[in-house]
């Protein structure tokens, strides 16, 4: 062979996996396995490059680009490993397979750097090792790639197809290589001239897997069915057999140039038929061809039941739950597109679209439609060819007729869980063609079922979480209507006393400073019906001077109130919200103020317990028994008091608890009541 098509092969490899990685370093997002395909490349290319220097003089550099080859091919064992270990800890099903898989690709790696060398320079007597350690890192590879390949999902596959095409054309010309090398004793020079195309032109679908390279972990697919892995094995092995005739061919008339087109030959038709193989229509139309002519039954039903389950449960998917339905059984029937509706009473509102472009149904009458399809428990096909019974309303006629304007619109599912119409689901043709069987109709029908099941869950799950905002809501509501009240009785107080005391300076600066604290309390009750409860910040509070704020504003209603606190709590803080602890003392100082009457006597008390301040309301007024206490004193809407709403105990409590603290009531009937408040202390006073 003439040393021109050496040349251009080993030029072409050079020149492609130079790219490859100047490709890598401006677009590549592969994160820790970037290295290794960088290593990868850079090898391959210096393989190139001294094989296209010691060409002419072939042994020169015939034992270093030997090494320099089987290193890279070795840096793509890291490669297609790294991936798969870095898959390994999100399965907690095979830790003996990746303790294994470790030692082998270590194993592998020091005889490759270690052993070849050695060979290489001292020639021990065994001439096969280098043909032996290639081909066990060719078989390794293959391995590693079937095994990537298959850790993915089908539908997850799009992110390393390539890569697995790429590495398997590599790793599958060296089997050739080395195999037949082992056989005659010796490497086929003209594979190994040609070798150069043959790396050269999975160049690209390196670079095409570059652009897909965000790498993602998924848990482990369903394997393919016996029979119909095994059909799929004999049909390569038979188009694998005719293409080699035909390369023999192609060789055989070829002249000079025909051992070098018989080999690229060879190696285009296996890529080839690994992209047909790929393909999503191919292995439709094989299913329907076997389960017609060889299976007994067209579904392996547990499998697909399983499959079907493990959609509609995976908890981790980034899809919603509707689109995780759809794809669910749009996969059982091959189906590549489909769309879901939710069943309201004036429409058919969207839910999910995969694959498919649609948007809500008007204009219909959605009452003889949910009767229709109560009564009629299948499914529809809805192509052009099909007709509904004649007991059909015109709702049912026109809903097709919407549905019949999506390309290849194919059946349609109701939804149906308990009796009730939940969801109506559109499927396309399939990509083998094929028209609805009975046994596509009762599994669809049976799975439907299911998922009408998880869908109603689902909406009611929604219904719930719904229901408890607007729970929240009313409670937020309730709190300020309550805040309200004790305002306007405040105000309400002030204005009786102002007929009294209103030509007094000190209280009108009083009735001032009232008012103002009131208009900011009513904004500050605004702002809180458009936040949760929760939202408050968590500051400072200096508790004494709040409560002898509060204790003032009483005494200049002509209230006497007592307070008892040691001098050296006086800086005390908690950590606690301003608004809160106000609210929660103010209600209970207007408790005691009401319970003792303007003869009582009422006493505001401040200590501190480890890492908690601990506040006591105390009044002398008739008390309560521990059944009121226990039973009716915390629970919303329960009153004692003409005109009360019920919401001031409960409210305090749940503020106090929010902070970190505790609300409770000590109390005999004529004894009186202390009301003792525990919050959390900022730090020593």
């Amino acid at each position: 062979m003439g040393l021109t098509v050496g040349y251009l092969s080993f030029a072409t490899a050079t020149l492609a996996y130079l790219g490859l990685a100047v490709f890598y370093l401006l677009r590549g997002r592969w994160g820790g396995h970037g290295p290794y395909l960088l290593a990868a490349a850079l090898l391959t290319a210096a393989w190139g490059a001294l094989s296209l220097l010691g060409h002419e003089v072939i042994p020169r550099y015939a034992d270093a680009s030997l090494l320099l080859q089987q290193l890279a091919m070795v840096a793509w064992v890291w490669l297609l490993w790294h991936i798969i270990a870095s898959l390994e800890p999100h399965r907690t099903k095979f830790p003996r397979r990746l303790i294994l898989g470790w030692a082998v690709v270590i194993a592998l790696t020091a005889a490759t750097g270690v052993l070849l060398p050695t060979h290489l320079v001292a020639d021990p007597g065994w001439p096969q090792l280098p043909l032996v350690l290639g081909l066990a890192i060719a078989v390794l590879g293959l391995s590693l790639t079937e095994t990537l390949y298959r850790g993915y999902q089908p539908v997850d596959r799009w992110g390393v197809k390539f890569l697995c095409l790429g590495t398997g054309g590599l790793f599958a010309y060296d089997v050739f290589l080395y195999g037949e090398g082992l056989l005659f004793g010796v490497l086929d020079p003209d594979f190994l001239e040609v070798r150069g195309f043959a790396q050269a032109l999975v160049a690209p679908l390196f670079a095409i897997n570059i652009r897909r390279s965000e790498m993602r972990h998924f848990a482990l697919g369903l394997s393919q069915r016996l029979v119909f892995g095994s059909t799929v094995v004999i049909g390569a092995g038979l188009y694998l057999a005719l293409m080699a005739a035909s390369a023999f061919y192609v060789r055989s008339v070829g002249g000079a140039w025909g051992s070098a087109v018989q080999i690229v030959f060879l190696f285009a038709a296996v890529l080839l038929l690994s992209i047909i193989l790929l393909s999503g229509a191919f292995r439709a139309r094989l299913r329907r061809f076997l389960s017609h002519h060889v299976l007994q039954n067209k579904y392996d039903y547990r499998g697909e039941w399983l499959r079907f389950t493990e959609r509609l449960a995976r908890a981790d998917s980034a899809e919603t739950f509707d689109r995780r339905v759809v794809r669910a059984l749009a996969d059982i029937v091959d189906s590549p597109a489909g769309a879901l509706w939710n069943v309201s009473e004036t429409h058919l509102s969207i839910a999910a679209g995969w694959n498919v472009s649609s948007g809500s149904i008007v204009d219909l009458e959605i009452p003889p439609l949910v009767s229709f399809f109560g009564a009629h428990d299948q499914v529809w096909e809805i192509g052009e060819t099909a007709a509904l019974p004649d007991d059909a309303p015109s709702a049912c006629h026109d809903l097709v007729a919407a549905l019949r304007r999506i390309p290849d619109a194919w059946v349609l599912i109701p939804l149906r869980h308990q009796d009730r119409l939940v969801a109506l689901l559109l499927l396309t043709r399939p990509r083998s063609g094929q028209g609805l069987s009975p046994e596509d109709s009762e599994l669809l029908q049976v799975a439907s079922h299911q998922a009408a099941g998880y869908l109603s869950e689902q909406r009611a799950a929604g219904a719930l979480a719904e229901a408890r905002e607007f729970e929240k809501f009313n409670q937020r509501y309730a709190f300020v209507t309550h805040d309200i009240k004790n305002l306007v009785s405040q105000l309400s107080l002030m204005i009786r006393n102002a007929e009294k005391h209103g030509d007094r300076p000190e209280f009108q600066r009083d009735m001032l400073a009232t008012i103002q604290s009131a208009v900011g309390r009513m904004n500050h009750l605004m702002e809180r019906l458009k936040t949760d409860v929760g939202a408050e910040e968590v500051d400072a509070v200096a508790v004494k001077p709040l409560i002898e704020q509060l204790i003032g504003e009483q005494q200049s209603n002509g209230i006497a109130v007592g307070f008892e606190c040691p001098q050296a709590l006086a800086t005390l803080q908690l950590r606690a919200d301003t608004r809160r602890v106000d609210a929660i003392l103010r209600h209970l100082l207007q408790n005691a103020v009401d319970a003792a009457g303007s003869d009582g006597r009422i006493v505001v008390g401040l200590r501190r317990e480890k890492s908690c301040a601990v506040i006591e309301v105390r009044d002398s007024g008739n008390g309560m028994d521990l059944q009121f206490i226990r039973n009716e004193l915390f629970k919303p809407f329960r009153s004692t008091k003409r005109g009360g709403m019920g919401i001031g105990a409960f409210q305090c409590r749940a503020y106090a608890r929010e902070l970190g603290g505790d609300l409770e009531a000590i109390s005999s009937v004529g004894a009186g009541t202390t009301m003792r408040v525990t919050l959390p202390v900022l730090r020593e006073a």
